[in-house]
């Protein structure tokens, strides 16, 4: 990224006033837990109860919420995030890009099966108010939206908790008791890729930047701590509650229904959490002088179109290991970026190497990142959608050995001629 003085806060905004204190801890902290509640947080559980029990939930939550949190901690000062920020802008737009079409592929997948008619209109109505609202101040009116949402949704946990069916899951599939979908050797294999999505993904979202940034070191510090630890691991506890809710239209089965008290709680707390999320990636994307709008808009079409078709009745029966459907497929599609594409950045490209490689090195490091990218994500299609879990080694093997090839590339010495 150019020297651009616009960026020494992101989109050339003024800094929060308050950027300090328990009170700013406290409002970033509701930024920064209802910016990582996404269609992940809020789905993803459903399918680790089926597929694990509670012991998948456990795999996938703790990596998440800690890896999160760490950021604030390793990441100490805002003129760190301003560097990365700089030095990698297109990684970090691209991350919210696909965040962006992967929330509005399944607002058009699955939110429209959950409460058909009704869900496009609610999620112009979420990403509407909250642009509205937050949009007025670049920063201070955001804070006071991210605590109206993050209010909403412990307002239907509490309502949730003792409605019909609610920690379904948790009773009726023990952990590896020979009814979940896939086995302990499974689990094994899915816990390395979960350490290192989630511990590597948070360094590309500007969201969590743009935090960074506008709180001092130890402001910055406590907010992400009080996100994620706190605002954020309620949010994944929430979603044990309603994962049985979810699970028959995840899996396109014909017969699914949901009780008007569950479609009630789901569409406030699912519309408001993505339309949330959808509002501030897309305001960082719009907001950068270097981004691509109609990058953003064609991912997100595309993503729209390929939302509707997974959902609509009369595709084929599809059947992935005797389980996946159509929808399940393209969601799992959308996730694998986060636990190949953008780690893999970080690993590789982000993080230095030892001594400053030359200009034909950086070019070559560009070409191994972009190799291995093609080929982890093909392991990880086989490993995550087809079932072929062992294959997660080839991940890790690939992974080690390209960044031991990058290591090993020509060095800053002057013997390269630019």
């Amino acid at each position: 990224m150019s020297a651009d003085p616009s960026y020494d806060n992101p989109a050339g905004a003024k800094p929060f006033d308050i950027s300090r204190g328990p009170l700013a801890a406290l409002l970033w902290g509701a930024f920064l837990g209802s910016s990582w509640t996404w269609v992940i947080g809020m789905i993803f559980p459903a399918l680790l109860l089926r597929d694990y029990g509670m012991w998948g939930w456990v795999v996938f939550a703790a990596p998440n919420a800690i890896g999160a949190a760490a950021m604030g901690f390793v990441i100490r000062r805002p003129e760190t995030s301003i560097r990365l920020i700089r030095q990698h802008h297109v990684a970090c737009h691209n991350f919210s890009v696909i965040t962006v079409a992967y929330h509005l592929f399944v607002v058009a997948w699955l939110f429209s099966k959950l409460f058909g008619p009704l869900a496009t209109p609610l999620m112009l109505l979420a990403i509407g108010l909250c642009a509205g609202f937050g949009f007025r101040n670049r920063n201070s009116a955001m804070l006071g939206v991210a605590v109206v949402v993050s209010l909403i949704s412990w307002g239907c946990f509490v309502l949730a908790v003792r409605g019909p069916g609610a920690w379904e899951f948790c009773t009726t599939c023990p952990p590896l008791s020979g009814v979940n979908r896939l086995t302990f050797d499974d689990l094994m294999f899915f816990l390395p890729c979960s350490v290192l999505g989630f511990l590597l993904c948070p360094y590309l979202d500007l969201t969590f930047h743009r935090a960074r940034i506008n709180t001092t070191p130890g402001t910055g510090m406590a907010a992400f701590a009080i996100g994620f630890l706190g605002v954020f691991l309620l949010m994944i506890v929430f979603s044990l509650s309603y994962g049985a809710q979810l699970l028959p239209f995840i899996e396109g089965k014909a017969d699914a229904e949901l009780s008007g008290f569950w479609q009630a709680i789901l569409a406030i707390h699912l519309t408001a959490q993505a339309g949330f999320t959808i509002t501030i990636h897309a305001r960082e994307t719009l907001e950068d002088p270097h981004a691509s709008t109609p990058w953003l808009m064609a991912a997100g079409g595309i993503a729209i179109l390929l939302g509707f078709l997974a959902g609509m009745s009369q595709l084929p029966e599809h059947r992935l290991r005797g389980e996946l459907s159509w929808g399940e497929a393209g969601y799992r599609f959308f996730l694998l970026f986060y636990g190949t594409v953008f780690p893999a950045y970080v690993w590789l490209i982000m993080i230095p190497t030892r001594k400053k490689l030359s200009r034909w090195g950086n070019e070559f490091r560009t070409g191994i990142y972009a190799i291995c990218c093609g080929l982890i994500f093909a392991f990880a299609w086989l490993a995550f959608v087809l079932g072929q879990s062992k294959l997660i080694l080839g991940i890790f093997a690939l992974l080690i050995v390209a960044r031991v090839a990058i290591e090993l590339l020509p060095k800053d010495d002057g013997i390269w001629i630019d």
